[in-house]
């Protein structure tokens, strides 16, 4: 039988290998945001057209949910010996 504290510390490893991954995938998203706004492309005939408030607030609610306290904390909590095998 494996440990319960092996099964809870291979779902932290998870967890924080998913988060980490995306964050930076975070990051990427807003750099590319960043430069599109300032580069004010005509986005007439796009799926951007009509969207483009719509997207800010997605992607500003995805970098609020990446950034909760939650995942730093288990980022934190990841022991990287640990085998992740309990699960």
């Amino acid at each position: 039988m494996v440990a319960d504290t092996k099964k809870v510390q291979t779902m932290i490893n998870v967890a924080a290998d998913q988060l980490t991954v995306i964050r930076a995938a975070l990051d990427t998203l807003q750099a590319v945001k960043d430069r599109f706004v300032a580069a004010d492309p005509d986005v007439t005939g796009t799926p951007l057209e009509g969207n483009v408030a719509a997207l800010n607030s997605a992607l500003a609610d995805l970098q609020a949910e990446g950034d909760r306290q939650i995942w730093s904390d288990l980022i934190a909590a990841k022991v990287p010996s640990h085998r992740g095998e309990a699960l």
